[in-house]
């Protein structure tokens, strides 16, 4: 009777850990991109962000444009994650026009993220999170920064004293 006990405990052991091998556990990984734009007389600002989900504007006593990109990619490798950023997924880029300074997302569109799992082509899920500082020398229109204006460009002006 013992001897059964040990031999069905080790049965059962055996295939806890076979059906343990064939779960597939959902890594997530999180990186902070963070870029600076420097505004010095400018007189408008017009950020141009798409592919961003809930943006944040904050204003600070900074005298630049702070934009600070959290990610978080399922599913996919660190190196995977590491490739994305430094290829500009989550960058912007800036031009400048007389006074007014364009501040704009580096890619367009973004395609979607795909990792082999096991010879099988997986799609991550991916979330973004912006938060852009402002210095407190510009008005920001809180209507431009609602969840249903996601896409669509915000413009800065510079306070009159």
């Amino acid at each position: 009777m013992f001897i059964q006990k040990k031999s069905l405990v080790a049965r059962i052991g055996i295939a806890l850990l076979c059906s343990l091998s064939t779960l597939r556990l959902s890594a997530q990984m999180e990186r902070t991109v963070y870029q600076i734009f420097a505004v010095d007389s400018i007189e408008t600002v017009v950020i141009d962000m798409v592919n961003f989900i809930y943006p944040e504007v904050h204003l600070w006593a900074g005298t630049s444009i702070l934009t600070e990109v959290h990610v978080q990619i399922w599913d996919a490798s660190p190196e995977r994650v590491d490739t994305l950023i430094s290829k500009g997924r989550y960058a912007f880029e800036s031009e400048r026009q007389g006074n007014t300074l364009r501040i704009y997302s580096k890619t367009r569109r973004r395609e979607p993220i795909y990792m082999f799992r096991e010879r099988q082509k997986k799609q991550c899920l991916e979330q973004t999170v912006i938060k852009v500082f402002v210095p407190d020398f510009y008005e920001i229109n809180p209507a431009e920064w609602r969840p249903d204006q996601v896409d669509k460009p915000k413009t800065l002006r510079r306070k009159t004293p």
